[in-house]
């Protein structure tokens, strides 16, 4: 995902001969800095060391014109090779021939502190601390956003400290190596991190070999372990002023490998300031040694592709409207494969993570797809017994099963059961009918969709069909826990029934959300022509958290959804116990707003064919349906899809999420039962054609055979 602040380049190939030669990159993870466009360019990095020589011409135009010899008049040319080789770890340039550095198109402002005469000396190069105090100072002077000094030796000057102090509180980031003595804390000269007024904006390199464990030569962490972070420092790629390359090891080098890494990070999040691009190497490290931050590894392993992933939570930019990297959502059955089909409709939306750097992200490819369902598997339940009692115009019918393991236990108490049967049971559904008058009837029933006892009321033959529903069985995705209830009374010229009902969507198995609940309400009408009976009405549904079964996160409105619905059945009595019935909805939804979403309509629609006949001790049924389905429509979304990090402006595109799926589900059942011993034994044939509307989904198909008894 790259950040709107760099150019990515794609027509370069960065993962090249040189890069892989380039063993610190390589390391560090920095290819994902270098695709999203970031290199250090325009970025200054600060070497205080015994100058730069530059032969091959890798620093050609990078060098900053303000470079000196802080000491004296020497000029910046390094006689030692020192200041060139830790230069060329940072900041070599990249010309397709042996390595590069980290940040290969950072300037470079070289600060010659070395004293005059000490690099020819057995002990090396001597810097004094005044001379590097004023070197920090000629840094912060000239616009350096990072300091290396890979330098160790007696604890730092009130002087030097001082000057340190005023760099990191102009928001420059200081990196010191930690000395190269193997012991258990960093060099003396390093531990000035520790002191007051630093605000942790100073680095202490540790190195690692290239099997990323720690080298046996590095000063470990210690008591300073919250400064403290890795990189690699043994047998690392670079050269020397004559430009002979070489194999360099010491923490001298791990320290410009994370200067090199800071001003990359520089360069691409200029909203970031040095302290928070220090926090993130540091959250953003890889965990070596014991877990956590540790005496060892500190922080832990430099990882620039962890850092240039957002980090902690993320946000549209220009709200704080909440909105996840990987998943905004989860479409319904009724949706099918829409993700599938118009995921290219909707591009880049600009997001901005918790430090307020800005990632572009396809919104469309976080929203998921519940997995297919399986509806012949919820239609058969062993040991499902069905009671019926009656009292006069009062009839009571409840569906209960053997309890299993992790099922709540229905209240039975009232079914005459003694104590041991009651915890063996749990009720599936019930329901309770009563004649109010003799032109009303009304029914209560729990687990029991409000279509199914409305067609009770209607005296229709209830097929045992498993798997095809009805349109107005089901709300158009899975339900729990519902309630419903009918009332019939019939009119002069027909009828008149009123339902509703309520209930609790199932969650997706990896949810622990349980707040989806829907409410439903319809009115019909029917009149009967002799042998012909139609029907008509008119109903609404209210979500309160999904949108015809499908969740969306608070980016795309995060809300529920309001559905209009049109019902239309006809029904055909042709004689000898044949009928022939037809039922259609039509539904509209409209979706909350909120988030992005501007508007959300869809326009959907089910239907059924049934051909049934019902003899003296056999049934027989055959039903031809569709699911609810999406048939058009989506959201209209208001998406950020710029960002500009100097004045913090947000450029927005209306973009359409289409939810209308390709595949379209066709359900074809048969059933034939007979009454035997009391009880029916029923044999069920069907197909489901791209089941859950997709179109690439195999067919569902399946025969169940079933006994049911009731007592």
């Amino acid at each position: 995902m790259p950040t709107p602040s760099t150019t990515a380049n794609p027509s370069i190939n960065y993962n090249d001969a040189e890069y892989k030669l380039s063993n610190v990159d390589v390391a560090a993870n920095a290819l994902s800095a270098y695709n999203a466009g970031a290199t250090g360019a325009g970025i200054k990095i600060a070497i205080l060391d015994s100058g730069l020589s530059d032969p091959g011409n890798q620093f050609s135009g990078r060098i900053d014109a303000a470079s000196k010899d802080i000491v004296s008049n020497r000029g910046i040319a390094d006689v030692d090779g020192h200041g060139t080789s830790v230069a060329s770890i940072a900041a070599a340039g990249r010309d397709g021939n042996d390595m590069m550095g980290v940040a290969f198109n950072a300037t470079v402002l070289v600060a010659r502190t070395d004293t005059v005469g000490s690099c020819g000396s057995s002990s090396g190069c001597q810097h004094n601390d005044d001379m590097l105090a004023k070197g920090v100072d000629y840094a912060r002077q000239n616009g350096a956003k990072v300091i290396n000094m890979s330098l160790g030796g007696s604890s730092a000057s009130t002087a030097l400290v001082n000057s340190v102090k005023a760099a990191v509180a102009a928001g420059i980031v200081v990196v010191i190596a930690a000395g190269n003595d193997g012991a258990a804390n960093p060099d003396v000269f390093a531990q000035m991190a520790a002191t007051s007024g630093m605000n942790g904006m100073v680095v202490i390199a540790g190195s690692h070999d290239a099997n990323y464990n720690i080298s046996s030569f590095s000063d470990r962490a210690g008591n300073y372990s919250q400064y403290y972070l890795t990189a690699m420092g043994e047998a690392v790629r670079g050269f020397d002023e004559n430009f002979g390359h070489f194999l360099f090891s010491g923490t001298s080098y791990s320290a410009p490998t994370i200067a090199g890494a800071i001003a990359v990070l520089e360069q691409a999040f200029p909203n970031m300031t040095g302290k928070q691009i220090v926090d993130l190497l540091y959250a953003t490290a890889t965990d070596a040694g014991a877990a956590g931050v540790d005496g060892v590894y500190g922080h832990g392993i430099l990882n620039l592709a962890k850092a240039f992933q957002p980090q902690g939570s993320s946000s549209l930019a220009g709200s704080t409207v909440p909105v996840s990297l990987t998943s905004n959502g989860t479409t319904s059955p009724a949706m099918g494969d829409a993700m599938g089909q118009t995921g290219a409709s909707v591009g880049k939306t600009v997001i901005l993570d918790s430090y307020g750097r800005a990632y572009g992200i396809n919104i469309a490819q976080t929203i998921g797809h519940q997995s297919g369902s399986q509806p012949l598997i919820g239609s058969l339940v062993g040991d499902v017994r069905s009671t019926n009692l009656s009292q006069g115009p009062i009839a009571v019918s409840l569906n209960i099963a053997q309890s299993r393991m992790g099922d709540v236990p229905a209240d039975v108490a009232r079914l005459g059961l003694n104590d041991s049967d009651a915890r063996a049971v749990r009720m599936l559904s019930g329901r309770v009918m009563a004649r109010l008058d003799k032109t009303t009837q009304a029914v209560f029933g729990l687990s029991e969709g409000a279509g199914r006892l409305s067609a009770m009321l209607d005296g229709r033959a209830d097929m045992p069909f498993l798997v095809a529903r009805g349109p107005d069985e089901t709300p158009g995705f899975a339900t729990r826990d519902g309630q419903a209830f009918a009332i019939h009374h019939q009119l002069g010229f027909g009828g008149l029934t009123v339902s509703a009902e309520r209930g609790s969507m199932v969650k997706p198995m990896s949810s622990r959300d349980t707040s989806a609940g829907y409410k439903s309400a319809t009115v019909r009408l029917d009149h009967r022509f002799s042998t012909l009976a139609v029907s008509g009405g008119l109903g609404i549904m209210r979500e309160n958290a999904s949108v015809l079964g499908a969740r969306f996160g608070t980016a795309l409105g995060g809300g529920g959804a309001t559905t209009g619905m049109v019902d239309l059945r006809v029904d055909w009595q042709m004689g000898d116990g044949w009928s022939l019935s037809g039922a259609v909805r039509q539904s509209w939804t409209r979706a909350d707003q909120g988030g992005a979403l501007v508007s959300g309509h869809l326009w959907s629609n089910a239907y059924a064919f049934d051909l049934s006949k019902v003899g003296y001790q056999h049934r027989f049924g055959l039903r031809i349906s569709q699911p609810v389905r999406v048939e058009s429509g989506g959201y209209d979304l208001s998406l950020p899809t710029s960002y500009d990090y100097a004045t913090g402006t947000v450029g927005y595109d209306a973009q359409h999420l289409g939810l209308a799926p390709k595949g379209r589900e066709v359900d074809v059942e048969a059933t034939y039962g007979r009454q035997l011993a009391g009880g029916w034994i029923d044999a069920n044939l069907f197909l489901r054609n791209q089941p859950g509307n997709v179109a690439a989904a195999s067919a569902d198909k399946g025969v169940a055979v079933r006994y049911s008894l009731t007592f």
